[in-house]
């Protein structure tokens, strides 16, 4: 499950949530949320215990590392409001992965700003050498913040053209002298 399952499957129990919230009979309406509740309670006390028992040790804290990079339980921290790692570090971590794939394209994304709920980048192209499209481009970068940052609801990110736009920028035209060999 990566972050865009994730986000599918918080929708999903959205709706469900708000049929139940719908349900015209109120004892079952206020049993299956406190059921719900209930639920939600047990697993955030188990999941910060685990937290708590993997940052007393070394050879757990290397294991937390490695579970926070997991897209699934990586959600499901933020889901339960116990992250270890605060948003901004997170998304930082995101932009430096997109960052080193873009690199291997002549390309660079730099964060612009952070919000609750929002990231903005900047990317940019060099004249010779990115081929990748502004569509492959725009999914690296959103794909890492997904994984790492799944309640983040927008990501802008400026320096690449919206896919339906035929506008190609001025400096990826090369003149056939321009073109290295």
């Amino acid at each position: 499950m990566d972050g865009n399952d994730f986000q599918k499957s918080t929708e999903r129990i959205e709706q469900l949530i708000q049929r139940v919230t719908s349900l015209k009979d109120e004892q079952a309406r206020a049993t299956a949320l406190d059921l719900l509740q209930s639920l939600m309670d047990f697993h955030a006390a188990a999941l910060s215990r685990v937290i708590e028992v993997l940052s007393g040790s070394g050879e757990g804290r290397s294991v937390l590392a490695k579970l926070n990079e997991d897209p699934l339980i990586c959600g499901l921290l933020v889901l339960y409001g116990i992250h270890p790692l605060p948003l901004r570090q997170r998304v930082d971590r995101a932009v430096e992965k997109a960052g080193e794939q873009l690199r291997k394209q002549n390309a660079t994304v730099d964060l612009v700003r952070v919000t609750e709920t929002s990231v903005q980048v900047k990317v940019q192209r060099s004249k010779h050498g990115c081929f990748l499209s502004p569509q492959k481009l725009r999914f690296i970068v959103e794909h890492a913040v997904r994984e790492i940052a799944p309640e983040i609801v927008d990501i802008i990110v400026d320096g690449i053209p919206n896919s339906d736009s035929a506008f190609i920028p001025v400096e990826m035209i090369q003149s056939r002298s321009e073109t290295p060999l």
